[in-house]
């Protein structure tokens, strides 16, 4: 199995508290500081030797998360790091169907940002990942996502979308595309082109499942899917059905007759301590404060494919003790065929810093170890 770092670029507050702690007592977000922990998370994970980092983010959200540009981010860490693989979870290309409405249930940055914002095309992001995918030497992944929960047009234009870009990194002169959401013509002169990834044909993607429809075309399809382990994206359904929509999606994938075996990542929320009693204690304060952030009337919430729930959360999650981390991803493995876990070991933006770094190295001296 490989093992990633799951990471939001988290904010850090003068003080040591999250404004959704009611002991938050004002203090201010330190944005220098902030970037200087988060290096040091990526550093040491590339020093213990782990698979992947996982970048997530999203605009006008810093509250909690201070990447609104997961793309920018890659290329810095790529520079940064070695050996160390990539990956975007996710990049959202900000996508506008014609007479769209956003959900009641969307937040406020997410209005602001639909509202307001230019739509991204796929060739200025194919040309962003190309570059990423130069300046890491082959090590990045492109993790996308189009919110396509509840709207076949939606998902079905966000494939297109990515066909686009499939189309650029593949050909030597780009011939035109003529889809039903996306109409470019060809290049008419012979140095027209745009940068081609480093990795041939080009970066592997893996895209979040955000809806239970999304299953079976993304297996069609043939794309690799991450899932948020203990509950469908799309609402509280149930371990079980998790399972069930998985099993749908590989069904899909082997119907479709593509090559090799259709393997899930599974992101989910992790916090290991040394004893139980030391488990116990971390686990129930941040509980207490991720509740208060989903609350909504401090903390921002998340609608992010792959996101944890406290109610879900507390029925699947890798909180506890190395043994009993080993134990539950022994589980995952055997419910949701998957090769690789994101570990999230700062969910929620609320997990104490020296408890995210002990959580990393037990992580790497006393779990990993089982699985390579």
């Amino acid at each position: 199995m490989d093992f990633g770092l799951f990471n939001t670029w988290n904010a850090l507050y003068e003080g040591g508290k999250v404004p959704w702690d009611p002991d938050y007592k004002g203090g201010k977000l330190l944005e220098e500081e902030a970037y200087a922990v988060n290096y040091t998370e990526i550093d040491a994970v590339e020093e213990m030797g782990w698979d992947y980092v996982w970048l997530g983010g999203g605009h006008f959200s810093k509250q909690a998360s201070m990447d609104p540009q997961v793309l920018l981010l890659s290329a810095v860490l790529a520079e940064r790091t070695e050996r160390i693989k990539i990956g975007s979870s996710i990049h959202r290309p900000l996508m506008k169907m014609a007479g769209e409405q956003l959900s009641e249930r969307a937040l406020p940055h997410e209005r602001y940002s639909f509202d307001n914002l230019q739509l991204d095309d796929p060739f200025q992001v194919a040309e962003q990942v190309a570059i990423v995918d130069q300046i890491s030497k082959g090590r990045f992944i492109y993790g996308a996502g189009a919110r396509s929960r509840g709207s076949d047009e939606r998902r079905d234009s966000f494939f297109e979308f990515l066909e686009v870009m499939k189309q650029l990194w593949t050909e030597e002169r780009f011939s035109g595309f003529e889809g039903e959401y996306y109409s470019y013509p060809a290049f008419y002169e012979p140095y027209l082109a745009i940068p081609k990834p480093y990795q041939k044909p080009y970066p592997p993607m893996l895209l979040p499942v955000d809806s239970q429809e999304s299953f079976v075309p993304m297996g069609q399809k043939g794309y690799r899917i991450a899932i948020g382990a203990g509950s469908s994206p799309h609402n509280l359904r149930g371990s079980a059905v998790l399972r069930d929509d998985v099993q749908t999606y590989r069904q899909a994938w082997i119907d479709a007759g593509h090559p090799g075996d259709p393997t899930t990542v599974v992101r989910i929320p992790t916090l290991v301590a040394a004893t139980q009693e030391e488990a116990t204690r971390q686990t129930e304060a941040l509980m207490s404060l991720a509740r208060q952030y989903y609350s909504g009337r401090v903390g921002i919430g998340s609608t992010d494919a792959g996101s944890a729930s406290p109610d879900t959360t507390e029925e699947v999650n890798l909180f506890g003790t190395p043994e009993e981390v080993v134990d539950k991803i022994h589980l995952l493995r055997e419910a949701f065929s998957t090769d690789e876990i994101m570990f999230e070991v700062n969910w929620t933006s609320s997990v104490p810093r020296e408890v995210v770094m002990n959580t990393m190295r037990l992580i790497t001296d006393h779990v990993i170890p089982h699985f390579k």
